[in-house]
């Protein structure tokens, strides 16, 4: 199309870029192609940029002389290199932050499951609406009842909440369960 719209005033040379590149809008693999092209004239070069345009191709320009192309490939060359720097440190930083995250995650697990515990027997436990507390009913040792009532104690104090925890001692006609006291 070039070398027909310019009437064969043109030199094109084209490659094509094997390794396909990641778009940055879609994210989408896509296979790109490098291409110069050589001309002379305002004319051309608005013909040219009409066809680019018109294929979405992204126009980088050339300077016009030596020292100015020395200085650009310069600028290029170091922003490549900070590039590089940027992408090394964040991978070191990346290794760091997982390493530190590894050596955590096993104590990680444990928290999570004994938080997971606590809620399991929270849900079990009945919401009374009017008085904004929670009322669960279970069967312990009269032995234990002291203990507790300690345990409780604790509980309140540690969570630093001003409402304590309250033990009521229910009289019931049901059989209760078997418990047998083991050792540890």
């Amino acid at each position: 199309m070039l070398w027909r719209v310019c009437r064969g005033n043109v030199f094109l040379r084209q490659a094509e870029i094997e390794a396909p590149l990641e778009d940055p809008h879609t994210g989408d693999n896509v296979y790109k192609s490098v291409f110069i092209i050589f001309f002379q004239g305002e004319q051309l070069k608005s013909r040219v940029k009409k066809i680019c345009e018109g294929f979405r191709a992204t126009l980088y320009p050339c300077p016009e002389t030596p020292s100015d192309r020395r200085e650009m490939i310069g600028g290029v060359v170091s922003r490549i290199e900070d590039l590089n720097t940027v992408l090394s440190q964040t991978t070191e930083h990346r290794h760091r932050v997982l390493v530190a995250a590894a050596k955590n995650i096993k104590n990680w697990f444990v928290k999570v499951r004994k938080i997971k515990a606590v809620y399991h027997t929270l849900n079990m436990f009945n919401l009374d609406v009017t008085q904004k507390c929670l009322i669960a009913e279970c069967w312990s040792a009269v032995d234990d009842l002291e203990r507790i009532q300690m345990a409780l104690r604790r509980g309140t104090e540690r969570s630093g909440s001003s409402v304590p925890s309250i033990l009521n001692r229910m009289e019931t006609h049901e059989v209760p369960p078997t418990y047998n006291r083991t050792t540890k």
